[in-house]
């Protein structure tokens, strides 16, 4: 079954890896991930706010032209016609199979065939660090990406066709995630230069039409993406931030953080949410991953050993944010999986009992990965479905908002299953602060919301707050209700709120002079 290519052969492992990529989905009511339900606000928000009076005092719909409108554009739809949680499962769903989707078919090209090391892989990288971040977009752009990569690979023996329908692929994806679109694009120039190189260095003619070809595929949403408001963002940021951190004298602090959170960022790339544990997981399969290129048990497709000696540049070089996007430096390593998770094949001329160690070592692997994952989020299943029903039970009022006040002082404290409960009261018809920025999403903050907006701004980038004083600075804002995370068993008293409920870690506040 390892080294076979038979198809029928490898539906016993296919179903198996489904089967344990499903299980997290189901073990808990909302899914511990940062940013998700952050969007997940917003689609409903967009669904339902022309039948709203409530949501139409504090939000705007803001459609334009936008380099990320992909999952707004599916999730309002879905947000209308399923149940806010259900839905959210649902887009879960779709942003966890795109990439597996994405390696599969990629695979496929290259190799001819599917095999136990790709589909293994392909489940490794469906959960990910990127999507305990909540990063949607990016994640649909992934499995785009990699399906677009094999379609360019598959169809060069048909130029015109190849040309036409990957142009429209990649307008596509520029419209889910601009930088997906990017990244792809520079991976496709690698493709095209092994391509070139395949017989030798390659004349600069041959160089130039590849080059032309490339960039007919990039004018379309290079025209659309300057004139949208996201590229005001532009390339100046990050250099302008640099200079600030030199001329405050705390160059090489920032610097050591930026290299903090690469080695972070590369080790956790197949994250279960338990740092220590991810760390030594993380060391441990790329340390099977290079262990196995540099012992001759695998080898990578000739086609895309440019694209990955590209992404390890990126992983050193790439600016923490760009054009609005952040934590750039976390996502290449995902890339980096996913395409070594494509284009790895087993040596035939590597023992066969090499072979079978190092592909059961990967299946062992994802196995305990989603265990421990599973395990997690069983966990805070429980914590979400406790919060779930005390928003049931209270009428939390006109404006919401969370502050979690002990992340902001200490990233090590961070609980990502914390961060979805402030936005899980938009579901109870309170409107809550999300990511409502017109330069990046189709949604504007207005009204006494905004107001409350800035302070959950202001509160996340003081770290001298104590949740007395954050309640303090939401109050004065006029928010009803707050929910904190905290490591204390028992919620202290805050003078001004009464306490609806509480359930460890979270807690639930209400300003006793809101009417």
């Amino acid at each position: 079954m390892i080294t076979t290519s038979q198809s029928r052969s490898l539906r016993p492992v296919l179903a198996l890896t489904l089967l344990a990529s499903l299980i997290p989905l189901c073990v808990t009511p909302v899914l511990p991930l940062t940013d998700f339900y952050a969007h997940i606000a917003r689609y409903y928000i967009l669904a339902n706010l022309p039948d709203s009076a409530i949501l139409q005092q504090n939000y705007e719909a803001a459609w334009q032209l936008l380099p990320n409108l992909g999952l707004d554009v599916l999730g309002t739809g879905v947000m209308k016609v399923l149940p806010p949680l259900l839905g959210a499962k649902l887009i879960a769903g779709l942003i966890i199979a795109a990439p597996f989707a994405g390696i599969l078919y990629l695979s496929r090209v290259l190799h001819g065939h599917l095999s136990v090391l790709t589909v293994f892989l392909a489940g490794l990288v469906a959960y990910n660090h990127i999507l305990i971040w909540g990063f949607s977009n990016f994640l649909l752009g992934l499995g785009v990406l990699l399906g677009a990569t094999g379609y360019w690979i598959a169809a060069q023996d048909r130029p015109v066709r190849q040309l036409t329908i990957t142009a429209c692929l990649g307008l596509l994806l520029f419209f889910i995630h601009g930088l997906a679109f990017a990244l792809w694009g520079l991976l496709l120039g690698m493709v095209e230069l092994s391509l070139a190189l395949r017989s030798g260095y390659p004349g600069p003619s041959v160089l130039m039409r590849k080059a032309a070809r490339l960039a007919l595929i990039a004018v379309a949403p290079a025209v659309i993406f300057l004139q949208t408001k996201t590229a005001s963002g532009g390339v100046a940021t990050p250099v302008s931030n640099l200079l600030a951190h030199a001329e405050q004298g705390t160059l090489w602090a920032r610097l050591s953080t930026e290299a903090y959170l690469r080695v972070d960022g590369f080790l956790r790339v197949a994250e279960s949410t338990w740092r220590t544990f991810d760390w030594g997981f993380g060391l441990l399969l790329w340390g099977v991953l290079i262990g196995g290129l540099i012992t001759g048990i695998w080898r990578i497709d000739r086609r895309m050993k440019l694209a990955v000696a590209l992404c390890g540049l990126l992983i050193l070089i790439i600016p923490p944010n760009l054009f609005g996007v952040g934590h750039l430096s976390e996502r290449i390593p995902l890339l980096m999986l996913a395409l070594l998770a494509a284009s790895l094949s087993l040596n035939p001329s590597a023992r066969l009992r090499s072979q079978q160690t190092a592909v059961a070592v990967i299946a062992g692997l994802f196995l305990l990965r989603n265990l421990m994952l599973t395990v997690g989020w069983y966990q805070d299943g429980k914590i979400y479905a406790s919060y779930l029903e005390a928003l049931n039970l209270h009428d939390t009022r006109s404006l919401g908002a969370g502050a979690y006040v002990e992340d902001a002082k200490d990233s090590w404290v961070f609980k990502p299953s914390c961060r979805p409960l402030s936005f899980l009261m938009i579901f109870n018809g309170t409107a809550v602060p999300t990511f409502a920025n017109p330069t990046q999403q189709p949604l504007r903050i207005v009204g006494s919301l905004a107001g409350v907006q800035g302070a959950v701004q202001q509160i996340a980038l003081e770290t001298n707050h104590t949740l007395p004083s954050a309640a303090a600075v939401l109050s004065k804002a006029k928010a009803d209700t707050i929910v904190v995370c905290s490591k204390e068993s028992f919620p202290p008293e805050i003078q001004g709120f009464n306490i609806l409920a509480s359930t460890a870690p979270w807690a639930l506040y209400q300003r006793s002079a809101s009417k």
